[in-house]
């Protein structure tokens, strides 16, 4: 089956679980595929990836893995700031977070195999959505939310090297410096990161010198 075709099945299938977005304040727009809605100055988004006739499954149609996305505006523009050679310009500018939904638990992967009978697929999502998804996305609304859910080491997120970026820019955003520098030198202060991260070592050096001066 071409990947339009498929997409069209998947289309249909999602426009079931509008009513449950809705109702939280997502939107979609019509033969998207993603559900998006503003918390304030938050963007989160769930974006239904698939992968259609995957070979790593037989007599599957797709391969339905979610993602979710989160963009703090603030936090990112502060790091354009330390980290422009770091991260990547396009996820600078797009998402703080992006992650499959899934990537934690222990559910059954999402499998379209049948174009006519998807009942079950569709209560199988709505039920992981409810469970997994949601909460955690009506824990991630703001810039302290995100720090809260570093701070008690919340294993929902995935904990890379950009995030400790994300991090330490939502702390110098709450005039944190204390914090925002341990999270660097915790995580990139070994002699190979710190010639890696020079860009931020750097920052942070120049901070502490206006700050030193500022003291006198």
């Amino acid at each position: 089956m071409l990947r339009k075709d498929i997409k069209q099945v998947i289309c249909s299938l999602v426009s079931e679980l509008d009513f449950y977005f809705e109702e939280r304040g997502f939107k979609r727009r019509k033969n998207g595929l993603i559900y998006v809605r503003k918390v304030g100055t938050t963007i989160q988004k769930i974006d239904m990836v698939f992968f259609s006739n995957p070979s790593y499954y037989q007599n599957v149609l797709a391969h339905i893995y979610p993602h979710m996305e989160i963009l703090f505006p603030n936090v990112n523009s502060t790091a354009k700031i330390f980290a422009s050679k770091l991260i990547p310009e396009k996820w600078l500018d797009e998402f703080t977070i992006r992650q499959p939904i899934q990537i934690y638990s222990n559910s059954e992967d999402f499998c379209l195999k049948d174009i006519s009978n998807y009942e079950c697929l569709k209560e199988e999502m709505l039920a992981f959505l409810k469970e997994y998804t949601m909460p955690l996305l009506e824990q991630l609304t703001c810039e302290k939310d995100y720090l809260t859910l570093y701070e008690n080491k919340d294993k929902r997120i995935i904990w890379d090297d950009n995030q400790f970026l994300y991090v330490a820019s939502a702390y110098f955003n709450d005039h944190r410096l204390k914090e925002a520098i341990q999270v660097i030198e915790e995580r990139f202060g070994k002699p190979g990161l710190r010639k890696r991260y020079k860009q931020v070592f750097d920052f942070i050096e120049n901070i502490e010198c206006s700050d030193g001066h500022k003291g006198r």
